[in-house]
């Protein structure tokens, strides 16, 4: 039930091979948030591209809930943060592969369905999560500054309505 949904393990690599043949030297940072020994787990994982933070992920993972996290909650909940990170970064443009392989794992084990995907409808709209230029005057958007849209034809970096230069046109 599991075979439609990309590993975080090939996500990364994916992502940090083609950074790196564009020239880029990523760095990726983990954080786990959460005091060490509980029973909650919340990690965040960092993409750094130079001095600019580009992606995050967030994961949360409870101890003992389903097999995995009997034994290995942290570990999990790590690599999780980590596909997470990956996909906010480059994400698939196919709305049905956006859950990783270890995300559906996590829906199987507490007893959720994995035979269909979430499916894409309409356009998603979020706070940008890398610099972009803004697909309407082609002017710098930093992190956090503007919008990420997703028609399910990939992502467009926008200005924030009435926020373009008037120097960009």
């Amino acid at each position: 039930m599991l075979e439609g949904y990309e590993p975080v393990a090939v996500r990364l690599h994916r992502l940090l091979t083609n950074l790196r043949e564009a020239g880029k030297e990523p760095r990726v940072i983990t954080h786990m948030v959460s005091a060490p020994g509980t029973d909650i787990c919340v990690f965040r994982a960092e993409l750094w591209i130079g001095p600019d933070l580009v992606a995050t992920g967030w994961a949360e993972e409870v101890r003992g809930q389903g097999n995995v996290n009997k034994t290995s909650h942290v570990e999990n909940c790590e690599t999780s943060s980590l596909g997470r990170m990956a996909e906010a970064y480059l994400p698939n443009p196919d709305w049905t592969k956006r859950p990783s392989r270890e995300e559906m794992g996590k829906v199987q084990r507490a007893g959720g369905s994995t035979t269909s995907a979430p499916q894409h409808t309409g356009t998603k709209t979020i706070t940008n999560k890398m610099k972009g230029k803004c697909v309407e005057c082609g002017g710098t958007v930093d992190v956090g500054e503007g919008l990420a849209t997703n028609d399910g034809n990939g992502w467009k970096t926008h200005h924030r309505p009435d926020e373009c230069p008037p120097e960009a046109f």
